[in-house]
């Protein structure tokens, strides 16, 4: 009898199981296909096309295991279940206030989700030594003949305090510390010199009398974590160092990153979002002014404004966390000085069709604050202003760029935007066939190793 329903019971288990498993397959093509997860602020893996060569190396498998992880029925419900049941289960697990939450790192939505043949966006593959926090002697970066971070002298400017406290150490994901979300960093030189050596080749194949700058942005982590998360391998300064050390003597490099730390006390890398704020971007737009030679404009020659205090970033997307919702961002900007402008936007690679847009717009609010300052990212934007100056610019950038290029407005006559990831046209050709005079490439730390970016950054500077 005990074995009849030992039998019986194995067998109800197989059948529920089975049923469940084809249940759910069934499900995955009664279902639409998602296009978007909103929660998460990213694109969602599609259905891969099938052909032998993927077959052979074993990437078909890896693309439809990712696509079948995006499309999984019910994700979205589960994914709030599966938190809701660590803060039930868990109570005290963060009990001092920080937090480190693996995460895929897809974070803006720009790219296309990680796949065998994209790195991911926001997070540099090759792992380095392990840090150790408790350790004041960190591993520095090999070969790039940047000395370990040093004290400053005693009468130079001295970056306001961090706001110390007890830390945990993980190789991926996002830090929360109190309200303040950070992604994690670390460098890789061999790819930081690559990135380097990809100016250099442009500046040397652009049109006589044309400057070409470079201006690489640290990310807030640098920034607002105690040591121990940017020393050695995670030390921004020192990585930005090896990409200024590996450029030609016909490139040069802004120095963005002195004037965002002195400024650290202020309110310079939203809290809930990976980007830097307006005024992030001016500090780095007064670097930029002063390797070009111009004087920036003040700030407080420009017309400030405030939108709502509702803004909830990517990394609050990612994360859900609760301290994070509760204190959400304000996004404030200045309107350059300017007696007129006409902004024409092309968003597609074909460039067929375009249409005109606002800098500073305040009517862009809530979970697209971000893209108030100048639009999203996009194949070109053209911007004619009334100034006399003599002087055009083409920036080549990565989303932080959107909100650095309203600045250019008080100065230069045109401006071109161009994100290598939808711009497909030479940009060689723009530059001599619009009289541009300076050329700036303007990425964040994690940019500098973005495949999707690079390839087709690689693409348009030939």
């Amino acid at each position: 009898m005990n074995r009849k329903r030992l039998r019986t019971n194995q067998t109800a288990t197989i059948i529920v199981f089975i049923v469940i498993l084809l249940s759910t397959g069934l499900l995955h093509f009664v279902f639409p296909e998602q296009d978007v997860s909103v929660d998460e602020g990213r694109k969602l893996r599609h259905f891969p096309s099938l052909n032998v060569e993927n077959a052979r190396n074993g990437k078909q498998a890896a693309l439809i295991e990712g696509w079948f992880s995006d499309q999984f029925p019910f994700r979205s419900s589960l994914i709030k279940a599966g938190r809701s049941w660590r803060k039930t289960a868990f109570p005290n697990l963060n009990k001092d206030g920080l937090q480190i939450i693996p995460i895929n790192h897809d974070l803006t939505g720009e790219d296309e989700p990680d796949t065998p043949e994209e790195t991911d966006p926001g997070v540099e593959p090759v792992e380095p030594p392990d840090v150790d926090p408790s350790n004041t002697e960190q591993p520095q970066p090999s070969g790039s003949g940047i000395p370990p971070q040093t004290t400053a002298p005693s009468d130079a400017p001295k970056p306001p305090p961090i706001d110390d406290g007890e830390v945990k150490t993980t190789k991926v994901g996002i830090v929360i510390m109190k309200d303040r979300a950070m992604e994690r960093y670390y460098g890789n030189e061999s790819k930081l010199k690559a990135y380097a050596e990809r100016l250099n080749r442009l500046a040397d194949g652009l049109p006589g009398g044309t400057q070409l700058y470079s201006l690489v942005v640290p990310t807030a982590i640098e920034l607002f974590a105690p040591e121990a998360y940017h020393s050695g391998y995670s030390s921004q300064k020192d990585c930005i160092g090896i990409i200024r050390g590996a450029l030609a003597s016909n490139v040069r490099s802004v120095n963005a990153y002195d004037n965002l730390i002195l400024n650290r006390d202020q309110y310079i890398y939203y809290r809930t979002d990976h980007h830097w704020t307006g005024l992030g971007a001016y500090y780095a737009y007064r670097a930029f002014c002063e390797s070009a030679g111009w004087s920036p404009v003040p700030l407080a020659n420009m017309e400030h404004y405030t939108l709502e205090g509702t803004y909830l970033g990517s990394l609050y997307r990612a994360t859900k966390e609760a301290v994070l919702k509760n204190n959400p961002d304000t996004t404030e900007g200045w309107r350059p000085v300017v007696d007129s402008y006409k902004a024409t936007a092309w968003d597609k690679a074909e460039m067929t069709s375009s249409y005109q847009i606002r800098l500073n717009d305040e009517r862009i609010k809530g979970s697209n604050s971000y893209l108030h300052y100048s639009g999203g990212d996009r194949a070109l934007l053209k911007i004619e202003t009334s100034h006399s100056s003599g002087r055009k610019i083409l920036i080549v950038k990565d989303s932080f760029g959107n909100a650095f290029v309203p600045y250019l407005a008080n100065h230069y006559d045109e401006i071109y935007v161009v994100d290598p990831r939808y711009y497909v046209r030479s940009l060689k050709n723009l530059v001599s066939e619009n009289g541009i005079t300076d050329v700036l490439i303007l990425n964040y730390m994690f940019g500098t190793s973005n495949a999707t970016w690079l390839k087709g950054f690689d693409q348009i500077a030939k």
